[in-house]
């Protein structure tokens, strides 16, 4: 037990460093935040245009790529998040809509359920044009369009990520730009 005389703390000075400290947490998370450049970008793709986020942290400099392949529901707010979150840790990062070609992101509003036979028919439907070929195509313009930005690095490896369905086009990718691609998860 704390003494009454010098240990002891009030409940407003208890009341105030709480205060404080949470206030620190939720600058310090803005600024973070704050560190990142988010863009809507356009891909030219031989199979059309692919509209896509980069994120790249903030500043002079130049950073290693990433790309992210999306899982089943494609671009959308949490994948945006998931490259907002890597670009701070100092990287380059393309999440694109990997259904480009039947429709622009968000592809999937309100809910889906893959246990309904309905929502698994319009999923169907939409990734069909992902043969191994076009996902092919379609890793080498995006690793392309990564190496044009003036803030991607070149000379580092640059990495691809997948989710779901992400996952066999993340060994796509690496499998297309052995030379480029160093690192795939």
């Amino acid at each position: 037990m704390l003494d009454d005389q010098t240990d002891a703390l009030s409940r407003r000075d208890f009341t105030a460093l709480t205060v404080g400290a949470a206030g620190a947490v939720v600058v310090a998370t803005g600024a973070q935040a704050a560190e990142v450049v988010e863009s809507d970008v356009t891909i030219k793709t031989a199979d059309g245009s692919c509209d896509a986020a980069l994120f790249h942290p903030a500043g002079k400099g130049a950073w290693p790529a990433v790309l992210i392949w999306p899982d089943a529901l494609g671009l959308r707010p949490e994948f945006r998040a998931m490259g907002k979150r890597l670009a701070a840790e100092g990287y380059v990062v393309l999440v694109p809509n990997p259904f480009y070609r039947s429709r622009p992101a968000p592809v999937f509003t309100g809910p889906f359920d893959f246990a309904n036979a309905d929502d698994r028919a319009k999923l169907a439907l939409i990734r069909a044009p992902l043969t191994p070929d076009a996902v092919t195509r379609d890793a080498v313009a995006f690793v392309a369009f990564l190496d044009a930005q003036k803030v991607t690095n070149r000379k580092a490896k640059a990495g691809v990520q997948g989710y779901c369905m992400g996952g066999p086009m993340t060994m796509q990718t690496a499998a297309a730009l052995p030379a480029r691609i160093g690192a795939g998860g």
